[in-house]
């Protein structure tokens, strides 16, 4: 293959491919955005539980709102389509080669989030908020690669 042919290959790739990791990016983008406001959130509300801090039922509901807002579109991250990019990400590929396994994983985070956001009392907030970090965490660990 001459110079001229790889670059011209080159570039074609580029202005053609580059499109479909745009999509792609913007997915990991959105996803980062969704477990920024999760780590946020559990950050601001584990102190509550540990009695570091008084218990907040408003900065609760706010906390879980914005997590709520910043996943919702959870869903259409994980499809086929989601998987490359050019944006570095943690998700490793079990994400979607055990399909049934992440799903069931996030299925636990939801329901252990809607258990804490039907808390209607301190009681009721330190029984549930255990199962949301423990939801997180056991996802994270099959689903998530570690930071380097």
């Amino acid at each position: 293959m001459t110079l001229k042919t790889l670059l011209v290959s080159a570039a074609f790739t580029v202005t053609f491919a580059a499109p479909g990791f745009a999509g792609v990016d913007d997915l990991i983008k959105e996803r980062q955005a969704c477990m920024k406001a999760q780590g946020g959130g559990l950050g601001a509300m584990f102190p509550m539980l540990k009695g570091e801090k008084p218990y907040d039922a408003a900065m609760v509901t706010e906390a879980l709102g914005k997590m709520e807002t910043a996943c919702a579109n959870w869903a259409t991250w994980w499809t086929d389509e989601g998987k490359g990019g050019t944006i570095p990400t943690r998700a490793k590929p079990e994400v979607w080669t055990d399909k049934a396994g992440f799903e069931a994983a996030g299925n636990a985070s939801y329901a252990a989030t809607q258990a804490l956001k039907a808390s209607t009392d301190e009681a009721s907030f330190k029984a549930a908020l255990p199962a949301v970090g423990a939801a997180c965490q056991g996802c994270h660990e099959k689903f998530q690669a570690p930071k380097l």
